[in-house]
């Protein structure tokens, strides 16, 4: 009866180390998915804040674009008409 018990501790006791050990890698696992998950956020935050400054550059020189052109066509005009004259 003695072996049967010592045997029966053994095993359950066996089980319990793989349990845990088991556990024990699922929760490292799942930490290290915690902080990749938390770094992607944070450089998809990054990367939209670089977005909106890109697009307000775009914009500023697309104004700057339209100005130029304004004042091109204008002095094409007043070339145009000096030299009509």
């Amino acid at each position: 009866m003695i072996p049967f018990a010592a045997m029966a501790a053994l095993l359950s006791c066996a089980g319990c180390i793989v349990t845990t050990s088991t556990y024990d890698a699922k929760v490292r696992e799942a930490d290290a998915l915690r902080d990749a998950y938390a770094s992607s956020n944070r450089e998809a935050s990054r990367l939209a804040g670089e977005v909106k400054a890109l697009e307000k550059k775009v914009a500023g020189q697309e104004a700057a674009i339209g100005e130029l052109s304004s004042r091109a066509d204008a002095c094409d005009k007043v070339a145009g008409r000096s030299a009509a004259e």
